[in-house]
């Protein structure tokens, strides 16, 4: 057959563009890469493939070619003569052999020709690179098959350059394991920041801002030609936030006008009906593909497709399995789809792409759908079918998300989505607001009693979050009529929160009226009853058990139901429920009882990053973390750790959280003896509504008092008196003696600082008959050393704990009092005063002398030897011989001595 005619401009190597910007590690990666057989450089259209190379040619020492491919060149024949003819614009005489071939009267066979082609690269005097330009015209399973033979051996000589827009059909994988191959691609290609702005500004002539480099980036995503693109725009208005934000898209007509010539142009019918079709979605997948597209549309095949490299898509997963379009592409492609799809039809895309999500639990995904395709109230119905399941699943924050997707007015409009934004209140701890949510679903029950089936249900849910507004302000008995009323309501299994609320609020009631047997035969009976998920059903029947014997002081009835329900073995702990949960009561009986090595062992692994799904009880068991740091003297690690709790409820707008962890910080604070940061949250302290069901480890109204007393002057110990009267007033009438025990304790300690000491004995001594069963030690410390006296003038008086077993509950407290002086004073290096003659003086009442022994020991008056004695005692805050010895040995003065 007669030799085809070259087109010699298909030889010539591309002109460098003036702008060009060089990126030294792409270049890097190509003079790298020549050593090997094959250079594969692939990337979809505008990424400045063939500029790249381009300009790495022009800038290196040895001898190049190149062959630009057209469609026409997929002809085997026609693709060798090309092939050739490149070679020779570097080596006249290159491929003679093969050329011979083709030329002669009887045509070789192709393998033949093949084999005659490889042994003529052989023959190359020289290293060569020969660049094949857009290689993904050439549809030729021959063409393909050639290179892959030509690669199995190849040429010493000859480094093969292939630019293409997707992977070309060669035997890439053994290439790969036999390192013979470089690759180069869209995400290497991607321009940054840097470049970008470079690149602008040489195309349009002055600088950009940061701020419109950022939504330039946002934008073009790393595209060289769309940076290009918007270049252009800006040559004709300056204002790059206008011009990004109003004239400049995937409608725009220039960038409309290069997605059609260089991207759809290339791809088949079918393919672009399926490019359109995707553009409804943020991302896809196969299935997803199927779903969308319906009949007549592979999947996986158009996936294959979008994986290739040819066209402007990025996978956004590791496992390669979920795609999206480039953002300025797909704003072209959703224009497209509007102007050559009927309206009808492209509702029908998205209704099925919202069936699809639904189907996977994508709920996140699946609203926006249902949106698009019918509308609000379809959507909010999707939602409401699955919101009882996202909050039995303890999946919340989804559902807040969900919730936000849909339009205000969709949610304020329906029982159904209302109820679930009353019950997001309801965990999130805000009671307040709940109140007018509730009533707004009443009144739109009122009008859709007759159409609404689950009419009973949303009445059941709305009794139930009453029962504990009614609980909350002190209303035992209209508490208990509600809750009652929900439970016989029939509330249906899906219902398990509403039901496990209302038994909880009947048993939170009964104790709130001082029936605390009745409370607990309450909760006993109902979780005998429960059933379903041990997280929805189980779990916070038990947390109820555990609060009510915190709130009523009774922490041998708190340790007895958590070793009963969360038994700790080891360093794991068992059981029903909430691993966190059972750490903290574990831990917050501990603590109490002043086991503070015991309580920090269990508490620290409920930190841990897999141990609960209750990120309100990891905050509770950090409080309680913090205060075993502060008294085991690691005072640091305490502030850290609360400070830290606060800056995170703070991110994430958790203000009822963070109203407590604001008072827990301050309460430190003022342990610390940081007292100006304690003062300044008390006044900017907002305490709303008081709410008197302290059922946690502390009250931020009580620190808020012991900021006030802490204060001095008569002004702020006034406010804490009328404070400190009112919770006595209510906590008594609640039966919380928990609380109640501290609110004596303060009002104690305020009566002795006004010189009162008997009315602070009488406030004392309550305290002490209320705690004394319990066993309750760091409640008393963690007030400070000025209830020291007070406390030591209680253990002597024959008064309210004349009762030996109380004088030995106080002798404890006191005993504790001591241990956490020490621990203050180690750190403060107290004893750092003492003179060489009272060290040496505590040495000798450490073996036993006495006060006659010790002066003639050291040659000095027995006088003086009580001088020195007394002296020591006070220095090292002790009463007796024996307590400065002890007080010694644990500050490790008496190896100074």
């Amino acid at each position: 057959m007669p030799s085809p005619q070259i087109v010699r401009s298909k030889l010539q190597r591309p002109r460098e563009i003036g702008d060009f910007v060089a990126r030294s590690e792409l270049l890097t990666l190509l003079e790298a890469g020549s050593s090997r057989p094959l250079t594969l450089l692939v990337a979809p259209a505008g990424y400045g493939k063939t500029a790249l190379v381009a300009h790495w040619l022009a800038g290196r020492n040895g001898q190049t070619a190149w062959l630009s491919l057209d469609h026409d060149d997929s002809d085997p024949i026609v693709f060798i003569h090309y092939f050739a003819a490149a070679l020779r614009t570097v080596v006249p005489d290159a491929c003679a052999e093969t050329l011979a071939h083709l030329d002669a009267v009887q045509q070789a066979p192709w393998t033949h020709l093949v084999g005659s082609l490889s042994n003529d690269l052989a023959a190359l005097p020289a290293p060569l690179v020969l660049v094949l330009d857009n290689y993904q015209r050439i549809d030729s399973p021959p063409i393909h098959a050639l290179l892959d033979r030509l690669l199995e051996h190849p040429a010493s000589a000859l480094h093969l350059l292939l630019i293409a827009r997707n992977d070309p059909p060669l035997s890439l994988g053994a290439l790969r394991v036999r390192e013979e191959v470089n690759e180069i691609r869209m995400r290497d290609l991607q321009l940054g920041q840097r470049e970008t702005a470079v690149l602008l500004e040489r195309c349009t002539g002055h600088p950009i801002s940061a701020a419109a480099l950022d939504r330039l980036q946002a934008c073009c995503e790393g595209w060289p030609v769309g940076v290009r693109l918007a270049a252009r725009a800006l040559r004709r208005q300056r204002d790059v936030v206008d011009v990004l934000e109003h004239h400049f898209s995937g409608s725009t007509r220039e960038v409309e006008q290069y997605f059609c010539e260089e991207v759809l142009a290339e791809q088949s019918v079918s393919t672009r009906d399926c490019l359109l079709r995707t553009s409804i979605l943020d991302r896809f997948c196969a299935p997803l593909c199927d779903a969308v597209l319906g009949e007549g549309c592979d999947g996986h095949s158009f996936m294959q497709r979008m994986s290739s490299g040819a066209l402007l898509c990025t996978a956004i997963d590791d496992r390669l399995y979920w795609y999206r379009h480039q953002r300025l592409f797909r704003e072209f492609l959703q224009r497209q789809l509007g102007l050559q799809y009927p309206a009808s039809e492209i509702a029908e895309l998205h209704r099925r792409a919202a069936a699809w999500f639904e189907t996977q639990d994508l709920l996140e995904e699946a609203i926006p759908q249902a949106l698009a395709a019918a509308g609000a109230a379809a959507a909010g119905h999707l939602l409401a079918r699955h919101g009882q399941r996202l909050l039995n699943l303890e999946q919340r924050p989804r559902l807040e998300h969900c919730l936000r997707l849909l339009p205000l007015g969709t949610v304020e409009e329906d029982p159904e989505l209302l109820l679930l934004k009353a019950w997001l209140m309801y965990h999130q701890g805000r009671h307040v607001e709940t109140p007018a949510v509730l009533d707004r679903i009443e009144v739109l029950l009122e009008s859709a009693a007759d159409g609404l089936p689950a009419v009973a249900a949303l009445r059941g849910n709305v009794l139930a979050l009453r029962s504990l507004q009614h609980y909350l302000e002190g209303q035992a008995d209209r508490a208990t009529g509600a809750a009652e009323q929900a439970l016989q309501g029939g509330l249906p299994r899906e219902c398990a929160q509403a039901r496990v609320l209302a038994q909880a609020v009947i048993a939170g009631a009964r104790q709130m009226c001082g029936d605390l047997v009745g409370a607990r035969q309450s909760l006993h009976a109902a979780l005998a009853r429960a059933s379903g998920p041990i997280d929805v059903s189980q779990a916070p029947l038990l947390a109820t058990l555990c609060f009510i014997d915190w709130m009523a002081a009774d922490l041998s009835a708190l340790q007895w139901t958590a070793n009963q329900y969360y038994p700790l073995c080891g360093d794991r702990l068992l059981g029903a429920g909430s691993p966190v949960l059972g750490r903290y009561f574990h831990g917050l009986v501990q603590y109490q009882r002043n086991e503070l090595a015991l309580a920090e062992a269990t508490l620290l692994p409920a930190l841990a990053p897999k141990s609960a799904p209750r990120p309100g009880y990891r905050t509770e068991v950090s409080f309680v973390l913090a205060a075993v740091y502060q008294a085991l003297g690691q005072t640091d690690l305490a502030r850290e750790l609360v400070d830290t709790v606060c800056e995170h409820l703070r991110r994430n707008g958790d203000s009822p959280a963070l109203f407590r962890a604001q008072a827990c910080q301050a309460d430190l604070a003022l342990r610390q003896g940081r007292t100006d940061a304690a003062r300044e949250w008390a006044r900017n302290f907002d305490p709303g509504p008081i709410q008197f069901v302290y059922r946690f480890c502390n009250a931020p109204h009580l620190t808020l008092a012991r900021v006030w007393i802490a204060e001095g002057s008569a002004e702020s110990h006034e406010q804490a008196a009328r404070l400190l009267q009112l919770l006595e007033t209510e906590l008594m009438a609640r039966h919380n003696v928990r609380f109640l025990i501290e609110v004596l304790a303060l009002k104690a300690l305020l009566r002795h600082l006004h010189g009162e000491e008997t009315a602070a004995c009488e406030l004392l001594g309550r305290a002490v008959v209320l705690a004394q069963p319990g066993g309750f030690v760091r409640l008393f410390v963690d007030l400070g050393q000025e209830l020291v006296p007070p406390l030591k003038r209680l253990q002597t008086s024959q008064g309210i704990v004349g009762h030996a077993a109380n004088v030995r509950y106080v002798a404890q407290i006191l005993a504790a009092f001591d241990d956490d002086w020490l621990v203050n004073a180690g750190r403060q290096q107290v004893g750092a005063d003492l003179t060489r003659r009272e060290l040496k003086i505590l040495k000798l009442l450490a073996v036993r002398l006495s006060n006659i022994e010790i002066s003639e020991e050291l040659c000095i008056s027995r006088a003086t030897v009580k001088r020195h004695t007394q002296n020591i005692y006070r220095k090292l805050r002790a009463s007796s011989r024996r307590e400065a010895v002890f007080k010694a040995r644990t500050l490790n003065l008496l190896a100074d001595a």
